[in-house]
């Protein structure tokens, strides 16, 4: 049991680590899609490698956290548990944010921040994915009592005591999101352009 504990400690640590790296170079990289300058493409190149590195690297680390953690406690503990059904709802959300950021990115390759709706768009899915993933580790804090600061940021948008119950609209809005931003991100590199 300490083993699992350690290593899912390991995963969900290497996982914030990863994607919170690749945030930061998303971030950059977008905004260095509008300033539009010449002398900031070696900039660019490395905010889209390491965008690409932190995803490539997070998303396997996500699944290895999310199994780990099923190794914590016996199955009845998490289906009779409202905060650890919440985990796994915001984990499975973070990663299908982070699995369509990264298919659109494979799948457009570097011309993903060449349209500036498409990098917007996957800025978008990238700041959705870290914010379910902040919320997963705050939940997960909380559901130990080993608080990782983030719990109040969590508390204050979300209340993870109660099960979620996401409207249909809202249901049917993540699956689109989470299927329209490799589907564009493809077609763009297809035609080589979108309106």
């Amino acid at each position: 049991m300490e083993r699992a504990q350690a290593f899912h400690t390991i995963m969900v640590e290497m996982t914030t680590g990863m994607l919170a790296l690749a945030t930061l170079a998303i971030v950059m990289r977008v905004w260095l899609s509008f300033v539009g300058a010449d002398r900031y493409q070696r900039l660019r190149d490395y905010a889209d490698s390491t965008a690409l590195f932190g995803a490539v690297v997070g998303l396997p680390m996500i699944t290895l956290a999310i199994i780990t953690g099923f190794q914590q406690w016996p199955l009845e503990a998490f289906l009779n548990s409202v905060i650890a059904r919440n985990k796994i709802f915001t984990a499975i959300v973070a990663l299908g944010f982070w699995a369509a950021f990264l298919t659109a990115r494979l799948s457009a390759g570097r011309a993903l921040w060449d349209w500036k709706p498409l990098a917007l768009y996957a800025l978008v899915t990238a700041l959705g994915g870290f914010v379910y993933l902040v919320f997963t580790a705050s939940i997960g804090g909380d559901l130990t009592g080993k608080p990782s600061g983030f719990e109040q940021l969590a508390r204050g948008l979300v209340e993870t005591r109660r099960t979620f119950i996401l409207p249909v609209g809202v249901s049917v809005l993540l699956i689109l999101i989470g299927l329209s931003l490799p589907l564009v991100a493809f077609l763009w590199r297809k035609k080589g352009a979108l309106p």
